[in-house]
């Protein structure tokens, strides 16, 4: 198999995984408001998903260096079929604490395996493309079946209403249909998936050997370029967060009386369609720029500042959706030039102790950016603490225009030598 068709396959069935995902993230609070949970108790909800998953990134990643990125990935799924399962039967607040928890340890045990499975293996296959054009060809199956996947949410909401069925009935359905996505997605990886490399069986030794394979992720990430990926993302990430969390707050406010609860499906469908797009913008962009993939990430940050800035400044609510969709486009610009310059700068021994360690850093960003916005806009109000997320993340374009990450003429990376 080569390149062009290993990137279009995983693409495809990671894609399915994303389809199922989408619904049910939609639905997850308003479904735990359905069978009786307060704020506090959903506070407490997502916290223990939240929690589980800092705690167990790095030992899960370290995990899949010694004993295969195949068998972790498919553990995580079983946790979250697991986790869909327990909310599907018992929908109460001690069950949904549970099954947060198993989530997150799938969320945990999922990040860093199965992608860098996918860059082992893709280095290693024939063809012409890079491994930039090969993961923007992944993000635009896997964006684009999540958007199905949200619209489908939304279809399915708007027509159960109309035929007056239970909403807990309805989000029922719809945990169902995310869980036959899981187990579509585990038996096509559990057939399609072959690792060449010998690892580690299970047992207490790769246990114990986790804290030298995170100590030697560590020092991994102390590389010219992957160090510099990590602050730009404790520099950028705040933003992308303190937008997230509390856009719905904002939109609310500019709704007025009006009723805009249908509009959030729509939302998510339109931002992760044009994720979908912004993965081929990218690969088009990397070719303009002679594959200086800095510069690459410097376009796309400035986009994404502007459309921030347009966005805090907005005081109409139709201005303000379309400028918030645009500015989850322009956080897309770039992604797959990111995790080229990331993989290029990772040995494959450690490649998924690195991206566990790049996935911790991105949720203690997320996490300051969280916070920073909470306090901050009960002070000074939510479109000054935006506009102060938008200054800090201004600073990582320096970052980005570095000669580290513009190298025309690299075209051997780390994990090419070591395999060669």
């Amino acid at each position: 198999m080569n390149r062009l068709q290993l990137s279009n396959y995983y693409g495809l069935y990671l894609g399915i995984f994303f389809l199922g995902q989408f619904l049910v993230l939609p639905i997850l609070t308003p479904f735990m408001i359905a069978f009786g949970a307060s704020i506090k108790e959903i506070a407490i909800i997502m916290a223990t998903m939240g929690l589980t998953v800092m705690l167990l990134e790095l030992p899960t990643g370290g995990l899949a260096d010694k004993i295969g990125r195949k068998k972790v990935f498919l553990f995580s799924l079983l946790l979250n079929i697991l986790s869909l399962v327990i909310l599907f039967i018992w929908p109460n607040f001690y069950c949904a604490v549970i099954a947060m928890f198993f989530w997150g340890a799938g969320i945990a045990l999922c990040s860093g395996t199965i992608t860098a499975w996918f860059v082992e293996t893709f280095n290693k296959a024939d063809g012409d493309i890079s491994l930039q054009e090969g993961l923007a060809r992944v993000g635009f199956r896997t964006n684009g079946l999540g958007a199905i996947g949200a619209l489908l949410c939304a279809g399915f909401m708007y027509f159960g209403g109309v035929v007056n069925i239970d909403e807990l009935t309805l989000y029922r359905f719809l945990l169902l249909g995310g869980l036959s996505c899981y187990v579509i997605v585990y038996i096509l990886m559990l057939v399609w998936v072959t690792e060449t490399r010998t690892f580690q069986r299970i047992s207490l030794r790769s246990l114990v050997d986790l804290p030298q394979q995170i100590q030697a992720g560590a020092k991994a990430v102390r590389h010219p370029i992957l160090w510099r990926l990590m602050l730009t993302a404790l520099l950028t990430i705040p933003l992308a967060s303190a937008i997230e969390k509390y856009w719905p707050v904002q939109f609310e406010l500019l709704s007025g009386e009006d009723p805009v609860g249908w509009a959030y499906g729509l939302i998510y469908a339109a931002t992760l369609f044009l994720g979908s797009i912004a993965a081929r913008v990218t690969t088009l962009v990397c070719k303009g720029l002679d594959q200086q993939l800095g510069k690459v990430l410097f376009v796309g940050l400035i986009f994404q500042l502007s459309m921030a800035t347009v966005l805090a400044l907005s005081n109409n609510l139709f201005v303000f959706a379309l400028f918030f969709i645009c500015y989850d486009f322009s956080a897309e610009l770039g992604a797959s030039a990111k995790g080229q310059l990331q993989h290029q700068s990772t040995q494959d021994k450690v490649r998924s102790t690195v991206d566990s360690i790049s996935s911790l850093n991105s949720r203690v960003g997320g996490l300051i950016g969280t916070l920073v916005c909470g306090f901050g806009a009960a002070y000074v109000g939510l479109t000054t603490t935006w506009l102060v997320c938008v200054l800090l993340a201004s600073l990582a374009g320096v970052i980005y225009l570095s000669k580290v990450f513009n190298k025309r003429d690299e075209k051997l990376n780390i994990s090419s030598r070591e395999n060669a």
